[in-house]
């Protein structure tokens, strides 16, 4: 058995295993931290981004089911007969009226709702009362998209935009007007991307912290060992 006599130093080939196992776990541990960043990132960017698009849905599925109980009521309070007779007089009444039954006015739900109330003659429509929005589509389809002879509603749904057109007849049995009801759920996609975002950032920078106060307790006591040693050995 060898023993270090007073004043002995440790040979060259253990300080350099000692260096090298030290180096060893350290690395070890970045990897194993990296890692385990990457994977909780990922998995919370997932679950986030799925828990979004489902609540997006079930909005939208909400949203659309509102405009059309909401066009068909304001529908039955129209009068065709008034408007074929005078159009004039038909869009001072539905004027107020409409924009208080349709505008909606609950900015918490992130989205632009807009209407439109046309008079239909000669197979033209024009617009009696409602928004001045290019989200209203009536007067840039074709009357044959929505003009049927059961007339029934016709709706359209473009990207983040639901149009809903209900015909309105007169006594008759024939369409003497249009209503529109369109909405854009635009804003509230664009909150949904800002809320994402931040909480990613909130998970990224929890981990970081995590991993780092995780990481020192592995850290710190080798280098410690190591300084001591350099100042037992100074002293002998």
């Amino acid at each position: 058995m060898y023993f270090y006599a007073r004043g002995d130093r440790m040979p060259v080939s253990d300080k350099n295993s000692s260096a090298s196992n030290a180096a060893g776990k350290v690395a070890k541990i970045v990897f194993l931290s990296l890692f385990a960043l990457v994977l909780v990132v990922v998995s919370v960017s997932f679950a986030v981004h799925h828990m979004r698009i489902g609540f997006e849905k079930e909005h939208q599925k909400t949203l659309i089911q509102r405009i059309q109980t909401d066009a068909g009521n304001a529908a039955l309070a129209v009068s065709g007969e008034e408007i074929k007779n005078d159009s004039s007089k038909a869009a001072q009444k539905y004027s107020s009226v409409l924009h208080f039954m349709l505008m909606d006015i609950n900015e918490e739900d992130y989205t632009t709702q807009v209407f439109g109330l046309y008079e239909y003659t000669n197979g033209s429509l024009n617009m009696l009362t409602g928004n001045d929005s290019d989200l209203l589509i009536a007067k840039t389809i074709p009357v044959s998209e929505w003009l049927t002879s059961e007339g029934t509603p016709y709706e359209m749904r473009d990207t983040n935009i639901y149009h809903y057109l209900v015909p309105i007849k007169d006594h008759d049995g024939k369409v003497s007007a249009l209503l529109e009801l369109s909405a854009q759920y635009k804003p509230m996609d664009e909150m949904g991307n800002q809320l994402e975002s931040k909480i990613l950032k909130t998970v990224i920078v929890a981990v970081i912290v995590a991993l780092a106060g995780f990481s020192l307790q592995f850290i710190v006591p080798p280098i410690l060992r190591l300084v001591s040693k350099k100042n037992t050995e100074a002293t002998l």
